[in-house]
């Protein structure tokens, strides 16, 4: 019986991918789009390490990142490290680390490699690139209108239509002062509450419900509270029994201003939206598709004015939000917002003969010398199967040297 090899699989790890050219197109042309439009707003880009200190996520991140999803393990140090899960807290870290040498507002944005351990589906895997961008520095409401003016103008450069998505927007101050005021609920209260309250479109009503009952003492009547609460808006949340009335106002004014600025038909209040990262203080927000066929959150963000607190004693009004890239293709292809992304014209050469080896790499040399795109052909296949080869390529055009029997050499060029 023959000895059988056992192979090593070509599958890529669990909740990645990989990434052949034409992918690669895709993704440099939507990492391009996004890149572009945030630098239009005068931010600029950043990057930090992939790995960092276990403490810091410990620290800052959600619960459910660091106890279920955070890729950690003990160096050859026996420092206990992390892969990056979010950009967040790194960028907090960088901000803290040079704050005084740095001109406020700070603008910066970037475009990292990220890690989770979670079980992947439709728009969720364990790999996955993310547009962050962050504005630091500025108390008013004016920091959330630049931010959400950057997040619709992200969708807009792709060619999003009016309609295709909505940005629903809340804030967390509201959020807390239903629960503890109006609710009258326990800190351990506030946070089962909260946690159902995030995870509510991805359950039954039923079992909303079910799971809602340990957390309240008299569930028939502050459940009826809870349920007025998520259908109310900006109009009726101000008559819920002991509100934040303050943050219903901002609100209203940066509605208002983002409106006279044309986005008005894209926002929408709702009190639903909690952000589950434990750091948000503010203005909170997501993006939501609204085909049909992908109905969910593409993105978000908000408010957090404490971040930095975590390294120094100065504090800094924060704001941002991360856009994933495995979210952002599903609405581009639910929306078919992405064009034709072809190979790069190249001009491909061909070895007509052996004896032309070199100076065919001499015209490539020139070409690649004036910009020209060139590929070259490394042996003296038969012509045929040389176009051939460019052809599968999507390479349409090709030059060629030809040695007549003159011992004249000239140079053709086909499209």
């Amino acid at each position: 019986m023959e000895n059988q090899k056992n192979f090593l699989t070509t599958a890529p790890y669990k909740g990645t991918r990989d990434f052949y050219p034409e992918d690669m197109r895709l993704r440099n042309w939507m990492f391009s789009v996004m890149r572009e439009t945030v630098l239009s707003f005068g931010y600029e880009e950043y990057d930090g390490p992939i790995l960092e200190s276990f403490d810091l996520y410990k620290a800052k991140s959600g619960e459910e990142i660091v106890e279920r999803q955070l890729y950690d393990f003990i160096d050859k140090g026996e420092r206990r490290v992390a892969i990056r899960p979010e950009m967040t807290p790194t960028l907090a870290r960088m901000v803290a680390g040079n704050l005084r040498n740095l001109p406020k507002p700070v603008r910066w944005f970037s475009i990292p490699n990220l890690w989770r351990y979670e079980q992947p589906g439709k728009g969720r895997l364990r790999e996955h690139w993310q547009l962050n961008v962050d504005l630091f520095g500025v108390d008013s409401h004016r920091a959330e209108l630049e931010i959400l003016l950057i997040a619709d103008s992200i969708l807009k450069k792709f060619g999003a239509p009016i309609g295709s998505y909505q940005i629903k927007v809340s804030h967390r101050k509201l959020l807390d002062s239903f629960l503890k005021n109006s609710l009258k609920l326990n800190g351990d209260q506030v946070h089962g509450v909260s946690k159902l309250l995030d995870k509510k479109s991805k359950i039954s009503s039923e079992a909303f419900e079910t799971e809602m009952k340990p957390f309240l003492n008299n569930f028939k009547e502050q459940f009826s509270l809870i349920e007025t609460y998520l259908n109310s808006n900006l109009e009726t949340v101000s008559k819920i029994p002991e509100i934040d009335t303050n943050s219903v106002s901002f609100i209203q004014n940066l509605f208002q201003e983002l409106g006279e600025l044309g986005i008005d038909k894209q926002l929408l209040f709702d009190p639903s939206i909690i952000r589950g990262f434990d750091y948000y203080t503010g203005c909170i927000f997501e993006v939501f598709d609204t085909n049909p066929e992908n109905r969910r959150s593409l993105y978000g963000g908000g408010r957090y004015d404490n971040l930095i607190g975590l390294f120094s004693k100065e504090q800094l009004s924060g704001i941002g939000f991360g856009l994933g890239d495995v979210t952002l293709k599903n609405f581009l292809e639910g929306h078919n917002l992405i064009p034709n992304l072809s190979r790069e014209k190249t001009i491909f050469l061909p070895i007509m003969d052996e004896s032309l080896f070199v100076d065919t790499f001499k015209l490539s040399k020139e070409l690649r010398e004036n910009e020209i795109l060139t590929e070259t052909m490394l042996d003296s296949a038969k012509i045929g199967k040389q176009i051939q080869i460019a052809e599968k390529k999507v390479i349409a055009t090709y030059c060629s040297l030809e040695n007549r029997k003159s011992a004249r050499k000239r140079s053709k060029l086909k499209t």
